[in-house]
């Protein structure tokens, strides 16, 4: 009985062993199971994330790689749209996930706006790839046909392509991007950074220009290279602030089509352009004569004699063969009485003054293209004699208008930029309020006397200079019978409160009917500045009428 008691106690705490164990294992096998799921629901989270949302990602580092950007657009001052860029779609591969090279190859080149067989080949060849473009910003049309083939590994991106709005027009300044979105030149190129959408999807970089004024100058400076034979030309309005409101180089070229473009289209004449500015210099020549107290409206300058200058004369054209005064030497343009004028405030005085303008240095605007001075290596008699009627030293466009500018400008620096709003105000004083009053009353005198005559404009105080400067041929400036020019006006209005400054150019004019065999800047280049001014005049400052007469002019220079 005993022994029974203690059998049963033994089998139930055996039975009750097995049935903890079978719990235990119950638990163990739920557990794992549960660990399982777990382990499985990690595995196809990171297999979906590396085959869908890591795929995107790395198609996205893979097209940043090559280059995918959105960038901002670009506007005038008056918002009008410049630049912008357009969703497009382009065509990749995936060459591993291609299943046959060839046939892939051949299917897709039989499309006619794709490359040929051999290229495609080419990059669907390398397996170890996983991303090759097979063509950029194909149209819907195309995209279409491309997916009609069904070839595995094929498929698309979004992606973006500038466009520039007004094709020509400004694409000197505002230059191109290249298929990847990324700046190459012009505005561009400089504000490359600037221009790339990252989270601002409104950001728009707004210029000073003024597609009104653009249109005009663009159209009359190519009216005006095709009636004077000239080779090009080129023309900037800018603002007494220094804002730019149009600039103009022709030839020119189509930013949306750069592959066809000659390299010489591309050349920006106004900002990469060096030339010698010829007469147009006489206005510092002048303004230092003034402004250092070496001379007076009324000093006299012989002007009956050439001068000597090595094995080279310097000569008037069209000459007085008189003494004059240096307001009449500045109105006749006269070289020889410029070179005596120099002379009288002599060498040293004169290279201050060219540093204190900032004829040295190189001007800054924002753009690449900037061509910096061409000056003497030692600044020689010879250098001040040649520089005082604008030989000797190479300036860019933009860099002897500011110049000027800066001149007629009460005397105070004008700087030169292409953004709204973008001046650099200052009180950087080049020259004193009287010298610039005056030397804005003699280029009003060019105007109504000398070889302005033909840029101005009844009841407008249009003042300016006239340039003409002979190009280098054969270490010279070539014959009588063969010379090859550059001709300028370079001026503003309106005389007594100057608020804008124009500068035209035009490379090597011909006489035409009308110019009696003449070449020079007030045959072609004034002319120019007056189609311009009478169109621009009445958009920037309509009611902009004189109350001058130019008896009053006559008064102040006192001209015998």
């Amino acid at each position: 009985m005993k022994g029974s008691f203690f059998d049963g106690f033994a089998l139930w705490r055996k039975s009750r062993s097995h049935s903890k164990l079978m719990e235990i294992l119950r638990i163990r096998i739920i557990i794992s199971c549960i660990f399982g799921v777990m382990i499985f629901i990690c595995i196809s989270y990171r297999l979906a994330n590396l085959m869908v949302f890591e795929g995107n990602v790395a198609v996205k580092v893979a097209t940043n790689q090559n280059g995918i950007i959105r960038r901002a657009d670009i506007t005038d001052r008056n918002g009008s749209l410049l630049a912008t860029s357009i969703t497009t779609s382009s065509c990749y591969a995936d060459p591993s996930a291609v299943i046959d090279g060839n046939e892939a190859a051949e299917k897709l080149s039989q499309i006619k706006e794709l490359p040929t067989a051999d290229t495609i080949r080419q990059k669907l060849s390398d397996k170890s790839k996983h991303f090759v473009w097979i063509a950029r910003h194909v149209t819907p049309q195309v995209k279409e046909k491309i997916m009609d083939l069904g070839i595995p590994g094929i498929s698309f991106q979004k992606d973006y392509k500038r466009i520039y709005i007004h094709g020509n027009l400004f694409s000197h300044i505002i230059g191109c991007s290249d298929i990847d979105g990324r700046g190459v030149s012009g505005i561009e190129c400089y504000f490359n950074d600037q221009l790339i959408i990252s989270n601002d999807p409104e950001k728009k970089l707004i210029l000073s220009l003024d597609l009104r004024i653009q249109s005009i100058i663009h159209e009359e400076l190519q009216k005006n290279i095709c009636k004077y034979k000239a080779l090009g030309g080129n023309a900037i309005l800018m603002s007494n602030s220094g804002e730019i409101l149009a600039l103009v180089s022709l030839p020119d070229y189509d930013p949306n089509d750069v592959a066809k473009t000659p390299s010489i289209n591309m050349f920006n004449r106004n900002t990469l352009g060096v030339f010698e500015p010829g007469s147009t210099f006489k206005i510092l020549n002048v303004a230092i004569a003034l402004d250092s107290g070496t001379a007076k409206l009324n000093s006299m300058f012989d002007a009956k004699t050439p001068i000597k200058l090595g094995r080279h004369t310097i000569t008037d054209f069209r000459g007085k063969n008189r003494a004059l005064s240096l307001a009449e030497a500045f109105v006749f343009s006269s070289n020889i009485a410029a070179v005596k004028i120099a002379r009288n405030f002599g060498l040293d005085t004169q290279k201050k003054y060219m540093e204190k303008f900032g004829v040295l240095e190189k001007v800054q605007i924002e753009l690449p293209e900037v061509g910096a001075p061409l000056i003497p290596a030692r600044w020689s008699d010879a250098t001040a004699t040649t520089v005082s009627y604008g030989y000797g030293v190479s300036l860019s466009p933009v860099h002897l208008l500011s110049i000027i500018a800066s001149i007629a400008n009460d005397g105070i620096r004008v700087r030169p930029t292409l953004l709204r709003n973008g001046a650099f105000h200052s009180d950087e004083r080049i020259v004193s309020s009287q010298t610039s009053a005056i030397v804005r009353e003699l280029m009003r005198a060019v105007i109504c006397y000398g070889t302005g005559k033909k840029a101005g404009i009844d009841g407008i105080d249009i003042f300016g200079k006239t340039g003409t400067a002979y190009k280098i041929r054969d270490h010279g400036y070539g014959t009588s019978g063969n010379r090859s020019r550059i001709t300028t006006f370079v001026g503003g209005f309106s005389k007594k409160n100057p608020k804008y400054f124009l500068i035209v150019m035009l490379d090597d004019p011909k006489p035409i009917e009308g110019t009696h065999g003449f070449a020079t800047a007030g045959w072609n280049a004034a002319p120019v500045a007056h189609d311009i001014f009478g169109r621009i005049i009445p958009i920037l400052d309509d009611g902009i009428r004189s109350q001058e007469s130019p008896l009053q002019v006559t008064r102040f220079l006192n001209f015998n």
